[in-house]
């Protein structure tokens, strides 16, 4: 406990911040690939607790201009890529348990805007789910980095979160949802296909 306190919580902050701060300048040069590599970096940024300075960021450009863009929708495109995950991992599971749970995983992320189930519950215990979850975070990245995606509003982690693309105009409406969409059906047929070795589906059939 003295060595968490007094030594590795002090030192994951200082890192934390260093790594924030690198994506924060990262995204001002990287443009939509930047986007995209933070969007698959996001939910470990998460687990870390290094996303806050990030964070920060997102509030102030909301607070000053009116919206996010750039990295700092990538978050967005993050959920809805874990969203998949779970999807992929209901569509593909023999194991009647773990087919409800994902099931259970997907609505409490799609509804409610709760990440961990899936990400605690699923993830690591099927390591490849990680690969597929980074894979369709970083698709929908790219392509809302291309499109230039911005959020007018800061709130739901659900479905409720393409609310925060309506005051950017039809074009960015519809650029936004393709962008979650697009994280979303990724990440679950990269999942479906991909997220299990044989020796898992075994066991769990």
């Amino acid at each position: 406990t003295p060595v968490s306190l007094c030594v590795l919580a002090p030192a994951g902050a200082f890192i934390g911040e260093y790594v924030s701060n690198g994506l924060i300048v990262f995204g001002g040069v990287g443009g939509f690939v930047a986007v995209g590599l933070v969007a698959a970096l996001w939910q470990f940024l998460v687990m870390t607790g290094m996303h806050h300075v990030l964070m920060l960021m997102m509030l102030n450009n909301l607070f000053t201009i009116g919206y996010m863009d750039g990295v700092c929708v990538s978050g967005a495109f993050a959920t809805f890529a874990t969203f998949g995950v779970a999807l992929g991992a209901f569509l593909r599971l023999k194991d009647k348990k773990e087919k409800s749970m994902s099931l259970g995983f997907f609505v409490s992320g799609i509804l409610g805007g709760v990440t961990e189930p899936t990400l605690y519950g699923l993830c690591f215990s099927h390591k490849r789910t990680f690969a597929t979850l980074m894979a369709g975070a970083f698709a929908g990245g790219i392509y809302g980095g291309i499109t230039h995606v911005a959020m007018y509003l800061l709130g739901s982690t659900n479905i409720l979160t393409v609310m925060g693309f309506i005051a950017g105009g039809t074009s960015n409406m519809v650029n936004g949802c393709i962008a979650c969409g697009l994280s979303l059906i990724v990440s679950a047929v990269l999942t479906y296909l991909f997220g299990f070795s044989g020796q898992e589906l075994e066991t769990a059939g």
